[in-house]
């Protein structure tokens, strides 16, 4: 599961230019917006990790969006 966290991030890092990036994290966003970003990022990094150390064969989950 890790690599595959690993090949995800890798794909979407070459999908964005560093300079990008540091344009969005620094200087586009707030703090209010950076607050949410981190919020953001905490959440998924968190869901990843809990995903992985799950003691499973399949390693899949569900999720349900609702509107």
């Amino acid at each position: 599961m890790i690599e595959k966290l690993k090949k995800l991030e890798q794909e979407a890092m070459d999908n964005l230019l560093p300079e990008v990036y540091d344009d969005i994290t620094s200087g586009v966003l707030d703090d209010y917006s950076r607050d949410v970003y981190q919020a953001g990022y905490l959440d998924g990094l968190q869901t990843a990790i809990r995903v992985a150390s799950e003691d499973s064969s399949t390693m899949s989950y569900e999720y349900e969006i609702t509107n």
